[in-house]
């Protein structure tokens, strides 16, 4: 029975087109861990954690305590991560060389040791040649035998025994380095400029020392040995020739990025890669119940960030093309404004998308559905306000900013059509929440009638929503946010009509019984069957009306005739009169 289902597994297809920038990741790699300053050890450790990271995220152990040797084959590599495997393996080994030839001196058994470490490299730069010729893009494999060649070259002439050997893998090894520096961007012809500067000194010294000891025997090179170092490049143009076709299919425009249904070139190879990053990066987001908001942060942080860089991918390519001959960067100006365009209504479609996530993170957290990590400030309605204000905005952008990616395309009218009805759809649901947002903020703070108001207003773009929306999910939801909204002004109109019935004199049918009001008489503690309650005081305490004074008026005194005593007043003189009659 097991060897039946054995015979019915299926077999998995080999992976092929996969795609490594070999000597882009060698360069970057030696420079950011210590080739930049000649530390040939730290480099070595770098390789050999970064060779257990790829062991342990690819599952291939090597067996638990003795140590197993496992074989890479074609048919285990699922992406082209596998690929750096051999190629870490022979970088450790040609640092660990290079290392022990600095220290060695006159010391042949370190010197020795660095011939056999060198010889490792080769045979996992070979194992990295197989593998990329089997399951590799051309460009791909091109870089490996390049890589391969050098390795080799450099082991060749360490050994001393076979220079024209050594001079026929540097000049196979510069031959790919010039074919790759013709097919590539300009990052890669840089790389490839710097490793045809190394090979400069290598391969005057090797032609130097083959003319000094003469030529080895023939057969100890192979047809590509001998090929390249007779200069034919009969094999070595066939490979270059599909490079180019592979390159060139790659740029004709085959790939594009799709917005709306519409297909928008992207001739930069720069700017797909921001591209692919940002799908990648929106892969990693999970539901606001499951997923912690810094982290939700963190990864639509990194998408915003790639569409700034691919923008200015775009402006730099926009510059250049301006600059250009105007017969033959017409249509590619147009490609870059139309790129450039769509990308910008990206990045806007990105941040609605980080503010819904918000949103509904916060309503969460304000439904006690998850708990607050230690630290984390707590939600307030407040928040959930100026994130719909900021949404608010980022549609009213969207609506002028989205015609334009589509101006001049068939069809562009309708999609106009269908993308401002969404939008005006979307802005009525958030008006609709944010009016609830801020009748909760008005409620909490004590504003009842102004909660009253804003909870009226948030059914009305409820229920003009549910009429003009196309999906019966949406509508659900608006119908939800309605219902809502009526239980809460049921209570806001329960509160008031029981403040209404409040009034100064106490009902007539409830007797009730104080003891403070009736002291003088004996009242039992234990009351009987069907004896009315007796209560100590009123809390609080009774109103009583209270007789108003009388107003009185002083109307009196506009009725008295008053005695004229103005004879009695004394009269008044000048001093000097006032002198010579005293006497009177």
């Amino acid at each position: 029975r097991s060897e039946a289902m054995g015979d019915e597994a299926p077999q998995r297809e080999l992976a092929t087109n996969l795609t490594l920038d070999i000597l882009q990741i060698v360069k970057v790699s030696q420079s950011q861990h210590g080739l930049r300053h000649g530390d040939h050890a730290r480099y070595r450790q770098y390789c050999t954690r970064r060779l257990a990271r790829l062991y342990k995220a690819h599952k291939l152990s090597h067996g638990r305590g003795r140590y197993q040797k496992r074989t890479l084959e074609a048919s285990m590599v699922e992406n082209e991560n596998y690929l750096l495997i051999p190629l870490m393996m022979s970088e450790r080994a040609w640092s660990y060389a290079m290392e022990l030839k600095r220290d060695a001196g006159n010391e042949p058994r370190k010197r020795a040791h660095m011939i056999r470490r060198l010889k490792k490299a080769t045979v996992h730069a070979t194992e990295l040649v197989n593998l990329c010729g089997q399951i590799g893009s051309a460009r791909t494999a091109l870089e490996a035998e390049a890589y391969s060649s050098y390795v080799f070259g450099c082991y060749l002439s360490e050994q001393e025994r076979d220079w024209d050997r050594a001079l026929a893998k540097f000049m196979r090894a510069r031959k790919a380095f010039e074919q790759l520096a013709r097919v590539g961007g300009p990052d890669q012809a840089e790389v490839c400029r710097e490793r045809l500067e190394e090979l400069e000194p290598s391969l005057r010294y090797c032609t130097y020392k083959r003319g000094n000891e003469g030529s080895a025997v023939a057969g100890s090179m192979d047809e590509k040995d001998l090929a390249a170092l007779k200069g034919d490049g009969g094999e070595d143009d066939e490979r270059l020739k599909a490079v180019l076709a592979e390159e060139s299919g790659r740029a004709s425009g085959a790939v594009t990025t799709s917005w709306r249904g519409y297909d928008i070139p992207i001739r930069n190879g720069k700017v797909r890669e921001c591209l692919a990053n940002v799908a990648l990066q929106l892969a990693k987001l999970e539901s606001p119940v499951s997923m912690a908001t810094d982290r939700a942060l963190a990864i639509f942080d990194k998408v915003f960030m790639l569409y700034s860089d691919a923008r200015q991918h775009l402006r730099d390519d926009l510059a250049e093309a301006s600059s250009g001959a105007q017969g033959d960067s017409t249509s590619r100006l147009t490609d870059l404004k139309l790129a450039d365009r769509a990308i910008a209504v990206m990045l806007i479609e990105k941040t609605i998308q980080r503010n819904k996530f918000l949103v509904d993170s916060a309503n969460v957290k304000l439904a006690g559905e998850i708990k607050l990590a230690k630290g984390e400030k707590a939600t307030r309605p407040e928040d959930i306000v100026h994130l719909l204000s900021a949404s608010l905005r980022s549609y009213e952008e969207l609506i002028e900013s989205g015609p334009e990616v589509l101006r001049g395309m068939d069809g562009a009218e309708r999609v106009e059509e269908e993308l401002r009805v969404e939008c005006m759809t979307a802005q009525k649901i958030l008006r609709s929440d944010r009016a609830a947002a801020l009748g909760k903020v008005h409620s909490s703070a004590g504003s009842h009638v102004d909660a009253a108001i804003l909870f009226g207003r948030s059914a009305e773009h409820a229920a003009g929503v549910s009429d003009a929306a196309a999906t019966q999910a949406r509508v659900n939801r608006i119908g939800a946010i309605k219902s809502g909204i009526d239980t809460l002004l049921a209570d806001r109109k329960g509160m008031r009509s029981g403040l209404a019935d409040v009034s100064l004199e106490g009902p007539s049918s409830i007797e009730t019984r104080f003891l403070m009001e009736s002291l003088d008489e004996y009242k039992p503690a234990v009351l009987g069957k069907g004896a009315s309650k007796v209560h100590i005081m009123p809390i609080p305490n009774r109103m009583e009306s209270l007789a108003v004074r009388p107003i009185v008026l002083d109307v009196a005194g506009d009725e008295i005739a008053y005695v004229d005593l103005s004879h009695r007043s004394a009269k008044k003189g000048s001093t000097l009169r006032n002198l010579f009659s005293w006497k009177k």
